[in-house]
């Protein structure tokens, strides 16, 4: 529990300094790097993807909405009579902050030492019996950081979101009266706004994992670990992801650096999540020998080391947002919609009639 309440307390100094000082937020890739990420994916995706969605406005909406998750955090912020700012622990944020990170040790075992990141349990419920059933350090639970169940969870919404859009497309080249077409119009007009928001608010998830200390045991400084490199301990988290990025960063370079789609050999999204975890995971020691071969300047400069691992790390989440966006589009396909379910590749064959009824059925 040692490594959550540590994290919760870096979240609250910065919160209260953050919120006093600036509406810049400072978790995670901060604001500037949120939505750069979010905005490069989205302009990369293929024309296979529906055309709404390559829009210059839902771009520009998808771009924004990446920062949302941070935006949302501090619930619980007051104000006293004094004028001073404090936090309260409050559901929202005790239920959603620890899905922006995972702390994976340097032998590849989430933090707790039972579950291996190669072999994630199928549910968050699963994820939380096994870490409470650990035996070292004894105790820990899904809130000691469950990052990849949120990707997956806002993966599979998306892929339903798209399945249900297929459908109602399907629908509206079915009907015949005029009632009917206004309705799938509707439908697709509202499908078309939850998609947007949908893959906003979830590909800051995806961003999240593409930071090496959100995905690490040396989340913020080496710590109390083996340090046989004499690697920093001081707080390197906030400046890597934050002012580094709103300062020195070029996007149009990290678009450059960003690589072709790849499924990683894998068929499904819960085989893929890992992969890019453990690559994220790989960069904590080029992220810190970076610190140390500019002179321990924990990225307050702009120094070619520091900015080559935050350039790379950068155009690796754009990269891997698009191609999470790409096959949650191809598989959609596959998914049911309705009641009765209907599977979206019998409706698009026209094995099926898509009605008004097919959503709204009691």
């Amino acid at each position: 529990m040692k490594t959550l309440m540590t994290r919760k307390s870096t979240w609250l100094a910065a919160a209260s300094a953050l919120l006093a000082l600036a509406p810049q937020q400072g978790w995670c890739w901060g604001h500037t790097g949120h939505v750069g990420i979010s905005q490069l994916a989205a302009q990369a995706l293929p024309a296979e993807i529906p055309a709404f969605l390559r829009s210059a406005q839902s771009i520009q909406q998808i771009a924004e909405l990446g920062a949302e998750a941070d935006e949302s955090k501090t619930t619980g912020a007051v104000t006293t009579a004094t004028g001073t700012i404090r936090t309260l622990s409050t559901v929202h944020d005790a239920e959603r902050d620890p899905g922006h990170f995972v702390d994976i040790d340097d032998a590849g075992f989430v933090i707790g030492g039972l579950v291996p990141l190669t072999n994630l349990p199928a549910t968050r419920e699963a994820f939380d019996t096994a870490q409470r059933n650990a035996t070292n350090p004894g105790g820990q639970t899904q809130y000691g950081g469950y990052l990849p169940y949120a990707m997956i969870d806002g993966f599979q919404q998306i892929r339903k979101d798209f399945g249900i859009w297929r459908a109602l497309n399907v629908g509206l080249a079915q009907a015949t009266t005029d009632a009917d077409k206004a309705y799938f119009r509707f439908q697709l007009q509202l499908r078309q706004q939850l998609i947007v928001r949908d893959i906003g608010y979830w590909s800051h998830f995806v961003a999240d994992a593409s930071q090496p200390m959100h995905v690490s045991v040396h989340f913020n400084g080496w710590g109390s670990y083996p340090n046989p490199n004499g690697y920093t301990t001081s707080g390197i988290h906030s400046p890597f992801e934050g002012a580094f990025v709103r300062n020195f960063v070029d996007f149009t370079a990290v678009a450059a650096q960003m690589r072709p789609y790849t499924d990683r050999g894998v068929s499904t999204y819960e085989q893929r999540v890992p992969l890019y975890l453990a690559e994220s995971q790989a960069q904590i020691v080029p992220v810190y020998q970076a610190a140390k071969d500019s002179g321990n300047d924990n990225y307050k400069t702009n120094k070619p080391a520091e900015m080559a691992i935050v350039m790379k790390q950068l155009a690796a989440g754009a990269s891997e947002l698009r191609d999470q966006i790409v096959d949650a589009w191809r598989q959609s396909t596959q998914v049911t919609v309705g009641f009765p379910l209907v599977r979206v590749s019998d409706a698009e064959a026209g094995l099926v009639r898509i009605t008004p009824a097919t959503f709204g059925s009691d």
